[in-house]
Parts: C-alpha cells; sequence; structure tokens
C-alpha cells in the first residue's frame, strides 16, 4: 500500500574500478500495517511519506540525503541519515538516525508480553547500526512527557521488567511483593532511560536524578513504585542483555506473590 519511485539515476565510471551510483527514493502514503505485521505483536495503523535524495552508492557505501516520516501510535517517527557499509560483503551495516515525538505508549505496549504503559514517549536512537539482523551500537534515549490528556499508568509487569532490563532487584521482592495482589498498575511521574551500546557492550542509566540516586521510573507524587538504577556503571554484554530480553518475553504473566 503506496507508492515508492526511484531516480533519477545515473552511474559514473561504470567500467572503471569503482564505479558510482547516484539515484533517490520517493515514498508517498506507504502503510505501515503491512511492513510491521512480522514485527509487532498486534496491528498498526499509520503511514510514511517522504524523500532519501540524493542517495550515493560508491565502493560498496551507501549514504543519502533527506528524511522518512511516519504517522504511527498517534505520534511522529522520523528516519534520517539512512546509509550503509559493506554492501558487497557477506554481512553489510545499515546504519540511521531515528527520531520520535508524542508516541502514544499505550497503543505501542497494551498486548506486549512487556507490559502496558500508558502516556507519552518522546526520545531518539541515534547512530543505530544493524548487521544481520542484529543490533550492533545505538544511543538510545526514551523520555516520558506530561499531557493533560493521557494518564501516567504503569502496570506491575511492566514495572518488574524495567527493573530486570536495568539489572536490579524486582521492587516487589519481600514485604512490598505483599501488596502487589491488591494492584494492577501505578501511577508515575516520569520514565526516563538513557541506554548505548558500542562494542558489545550495553550500558542503562536512569535521567531522573534526585538526592543522589538515579531513577528509571519516578514514582507519582502521591502513590507509585520507584525503580532505582542500583549501578551507576552499569554495563553487561550485549548477549547478557538480549537473555533477559528474551525472559521477558518468553514469560507469561507478571511476578508471581506466595
Amino acid at each position: 500500500g503506496g507508492t515508492v519511485r526511484i531516480g533519477p539515476s545515473r552511474i559514473i565510471g561504470m567500467m572503471g574500478p569503482s564505479p558510482a551510483l547516484h539515484t533517490a527514493l520517493h515514498f508517498e502514503n506507504l502503510q505501515l500495517e503491512p511492513i510491521l505485521s512480522g514485527i509487532w505483536p498486534h496491528p498498526v495503523t499509520g503511514s510514511a511519506d517522504g524523500n532519501l535524495d540524493p542517495i550515493h552508492i560508491v565502493g560498496g557505501e551507501l549514504q543519502s540525503t533527506g528524511e522518512i516520516n511516519a504517522d504511527i501510535f498517534d505520534g511522529a517517527l522520523t528516519l534520517s541519515h539512512v546509509g550503509a557499509r559493506g554492501l558487497f560483503t557477506a554481512l553489510p551495516v545499515v546504519h540511521l538516525n531515528a527520531r520520535w515525538h508524542h508516541l502514544n505508549l499505550a497503543l505501542m505496549t497494551e498486548g506486549t508480553p512487556f507490559g502496558k504503559i500508558e502516556g507519552v514517549l518522546n526520545g531518539y536512537a541515534k547512530k543505530l547500526e544493524v548487521s544481520n539482523g542484529q543490533l550492533q551500537r545505538f544511543d538510545l534515549l526514551l523520555d516520558t512527557v506530561k499531557t493533560d490528556d493521557v494518564p501516567q499508568k504503569i502496570s506491575v509487569k511492566a514495572v518488574d521488567n524495567i527493573a530486570r532490563l536495568g539489572g536490579g532487584q524486582s521492587p516487589f521482592a519481600g514485604v512490598a511483593g505483599l501488596f502487589v495482589s491488591f494492584f494492577k498498575e501505578f501511577p508515575y511521574r516520569k520514565i526516563g532511560v538513557h541506554a548505548t551500546l558500542e562494542n558489545d557492550v550495553f550500558r542503562i542509566h536512569g535521567t531522573i536524578r534526585k538526592d543522589g540516586k538515579e531513577y528509571l521510573v519516578k514514582r507519582g507524587f502521591f502513590s507509585g513504585v520507584d525503580v532505582i538504577n542500583q549501578s551507576r556503571d552499569n554495563r553487561v554484554g550485549f548477549k547478557d542483555m538480549l537473555k533477559r530480553i528474551k525472559r521477558i518475553t518468553d514469560s507469561k504473566g507478571g511476578p508471581i506473590v506466595k
């Protein structure tokens, strides 16, 4: 669904040792649901428009100028600096930048193994690199913003999973776990996560700092649960992080209280 136009295109030095291709891609009303059907656990509506013009391919490296803008999850997603290297090798690397504004977290998380979160999300993914279907580099920011028309609530399951990703203990361990069975969700004031991946080392930090502590999730003014980053030097091998994520996606339910 939608239109993709290619060109105009030209080849320079076709018979030489390093030919160069100059072209462009134009996207019009590209429907996102069929593209994301194999990635997202539920149907996603939205469309994308934009231009990558020009695109230069020289010596196995692709560089582009322009942006692709998508209307998705009641917000906006922009892709830019789309490129690649090692195009003619066994493991080419695709890289890009992404930024998002005013995404509806409830639409994103409802029905996912992670747990439901309500709120509005801003953020970015800079220097994102993918090779052989695997992430190998990124600089990621997830930052909620309060709006008058969208409540800020987080499910017990999502709180527990954020703590797991941060490498900390569940906030529902011990006496606190006795109260979990009485609640399905909690209000929160802010969620702020800054994560990076480089040289197979994953780091995660909270962006909310108060009283010498670093928070991934800050509770509401009168009630809720804080998720504190227990280690300021929180680093882990990315393969270990993928194992954490797999445990979350394989989980059928939230924390169990006995």
